[in-house]
């Protein structure tokens, strides 16, 4: 009698073990969806509480699991004792025994079966669930406070199925096992650190910003425009730090090309009209608030470009849409952007060359001594000689080398390219001296020509 009801304990003990573990499973993998659509099954009061308190229930849960594959093992083992009367082969067997029909029947099988069938096994179980929880009470709650004052440093469990750790250990894993592809693991990764990254670390600085000053004309603007290639650029009043608005290529081409809703046509001085007449309104945001945020603000009301402030209200920068999706999707370039080498020969000492080449190899170029405590690049060097940002046309000699800007790539529309030649030598007073002396003598062979540059 008595090896019969443990026989008949164990199995129930361990189909509890097996229906609370696969549960346990498809609760945490159910997709939202999934679970909205199950609601509108069978036994959507149940589940309409569990996902109400989802926590409270998985804690619950688990705990039922633990505690029938405990009372199962100890079943087997008391099972044992009667069938064989020596407790220690009956507790080594029973060890043995459990360990294997845990793992197969409780750690393996029910999660692959919660897992691949979440919507069925989620209908079915829910009234389980939801009792065991309520039979439960606030046990559960306990035991987990207890756990935290054992171990204070750990991160107590929230509403959620899963933490951001668990998710993306989750995406690791699913990259490294090639289910999902390396760039689709980087995208939700990025996703993930969206909320933590701040403003400030994707703006353009405040050094880097193109913008034109109030007053100056829409002709003006125009040119501005085509050089720099961008298509929105801040109108700037007394400083940098006084920002009037944001003006955009499509208003300014508009109101110098185009025609009013009444078929009107600008007229010729179109052009000479201010910025200020077609600027729009500045968009401010704080250089700590979050770039998710942010995406969503400016997605809802329909803004391209925002001016950043730091803490005392100053410009920090400038922020644009693209700026926010690139942490996303990454670097956006050009479509016409192609590698190019870093130093191509043009002949006659001239020298294409990249914006991000080295100063001090420049200079190796020229067979030149070029350093810089400041910048590292040739594009910084040419901007901290002409004290802003470079644009098409730019030029500076620097030691001796000319400098030019020839050609922008990239969403944001920085220098890419410079050509680069020795600068012609400016003889200096003694050298002009020397010079003029020489021209003397080489005329002293013909009188008339002595004549005419001595008197």
């Amino acid at each position: 009698m008595t090896v019969a009801l443990l026989l008949v304990l164990m199995v129930v003990f361990l189909c509890g073990a097996v229906l609370t573990a696969a549960a346990e499973a498809a609760f945490t993998y159910l997709p939202r969806h999934d679970a909205e659509t199950a609601l509108a099954g069978r036994n959507a009061g149940a589940l309409r509480r569990i996902i109400d308190e989802p926590s409270r229930h998985m804690h619950a849960t688990r705990f039922w699991r633990v505690w029938f594959e405990m009372a199962a093992a100890v079943a087997v083992a008391l099972l044992l004792l009667e069938t064989l009367g020596n407790p220690w082969i009956a507790g080594l067997i029973g060890t043995v025994v459990m360990a294997a029909i845990g793992f197969v029947l409780v750690g393996v099988s029910p999660r692959q079966l919660g897992r691949t069938y979440s919507v069925g096994v989620v209908t079915a179980t829910a009234p389980l669930v939801h009792t065991l929880c309520v039979v439960l009470g606030p046990v559960p709650g306990w035991l987990i406070s207890v756990g935290s004052l054992v171990t204070p440093g750990a991160p107590r469990a929230d509403a959620a199925f899963f933490t951001e750790d668990e998710l993306r250990e989750m995406v690791y894993r699913a990259s490294e096992s090639e289910m999902i592809e390396d760039s689709e693991a980087e995208l939700i990764h990025s996703v993930f650190d969206l909320n933590d990254t701040k403003v400030r670390a994707v703006m353009v600085p405040r050094t880097d910003i193109v913008g034109i000053d109030s007053g100056a004309t829409l002709r003006q603007a125009l040119s501005l425009f085509l050089r720099s290639g961008y298509s929105r650029v801040p109108v700037m009043g007394q400083s940098t730090d006084d920002p009037r608005g944001v003006l955009y290529l499509k208003d300014v081409v508009a109101a110098v090309y185009g025609t009013d809703r009444a078929g009107v046509t600008p007229g010729p001085d179109a052009g000479a009209a201010a910025v200020d007449t077609v600027a729009r309104p500045v968009r401010f945001v704080p250089e700590s608030k979050p770039v998710a945020d942010l995406l969503s603000e400016l997605q809802r009301e329909g803004t391209h470009v925002a001016i950043v402030i730091d803490e005392f209200g100053g410009t920090a920068g400038m922020v644009t849409l693209e700026d926010l999706i690139e942490e996303i999707v990454g670097e956006i370039v050009d479509e016409y952007d192609s590698e190019r080498p870093e130093v191509v020969d043009l002949g006659d000492g001239r020298y294409r060359i990249s914006a991000q080449l080295a100063v001090e190899d420049l200079g190796e170029l020229f067979d030149l001594e070029l350093e810089d405590d400041e910048v590292d690049t040739v594009g910084g060097l040419l901007g901290k000689a002409i004290g802003k940002v470079p644009i098409v046309g730019s030029e500076a000699t620097i030691a001796g080398i000319d400098l030019r800007a020839e050609r922008l790539e990239g969403r944001r529309n920085r220098v890419s390219h410079l050509i680069v030649r020795l600068a012609d030598p400016v003889p200096g007073p003694d050298q002009a001296a020397e010079d003029h002396h020489r021209r003397i003598d080489e005329t002293s062979h013909d009188g008339t020509h002595h004549q005419e540059v001595a008197g």
